[in-house]
């Protein structure tokens, strides 16, 4: 949204306006009991359900059990569990460069606010098969985690690419359901590449201006 502000620049004060990034509370519930809260962009709320569920090891019988209604994200019904392959795929570094590039480039959100996270998988190919923004850097991958179980899509088959820090949660949700390469223009923590490294991850940092940082799992990356 659109709202006026003042603006300070080369000395002065003056009335401008500015765009604004618009967060939403939602509660999930899964067969009447509450499971989550999540502040978060009001869009791809049935893929964050489906995340969830993912990364637990779960997912919805029917697509038809996922409701949204008024800030309540209701999962009724039965579960059944998610089978996840652990694939071996290698991904060229040209593609890998263009990801996380691809972050930037179709990022319209957060070059109008400067307020989002991104968040895309991609094929070794270099195929994007989604990309979202998100005020959220969890909810952004827990969104691209539930296109892919959405989808029927393994995870093992895909590469992310996202613009937050590679922290020990960000990466526990990845390993979570198998994903094999993950790549960031922003910084790793210690404990997210020994979560990587535990979980066969190939863990990708400052991935910036056509160079990387590998610091695990480098045997996946076709140079």
């Amino acid at each position: 949204v659109e709202r006026e502000i003042h603006c300070f620049q080369g000395g002065k004060t003056e009335r401008c306006r500015d765009k604004i990034a618009v967060e939403e509370e939602y509660e999930l519930y899964i067969n009447g009991s509450k499971m989550a809260s999540y502040m978060c962009s009001p869009n791809n709320i049935e893929e964050l359900a489906y995340g969830f569920l993912a990364e637990r090891g779960l997912k919805p019988k029917s697509p038809t059990q996922i409701r949204i209604e008024n800030g309540k994200i209701k999962v009724d019904g039965e579960l059944v569990e998610a089978v996840f392959t652990r694939g071996e795929p290698r991904f060229p570094v040209e593609k890998i460069i263009s990801a996380v590039e691809a972050l930037y480039t179709r990022g319209s959100a957060f070059r109008e606010t400067g307020a989002f996270h991104g968040a895309l998988c991609f094929m070794p190919s270099g195929e994007v098969l989604f990309h979202v923004e998100d005020i959220s850097r969890h909810c952004a991958v827990d969104k691209c985690i539930g296109f892919l179980a959405k989808s029927n899509i393994e995870p093992s088959a895909v590469g992310f690419a996202v613009s937050c820090r590679l922290t020990k949660s960000i990466v526990e949700k990845l390993a979570s359901v198998g994903v094999r390469l993950v790549a960031s223009k922003a910084a790793p923590t210690l404990q997210g590449i020994q979560v990587a490294e535990q979980n066969g991850i190939t863990l990708i940092g400052f991935a910036r201006n056509n160079r990387f940082n590998i610091y695990t799992h480098p045997e996946r990356i076709i140079f």
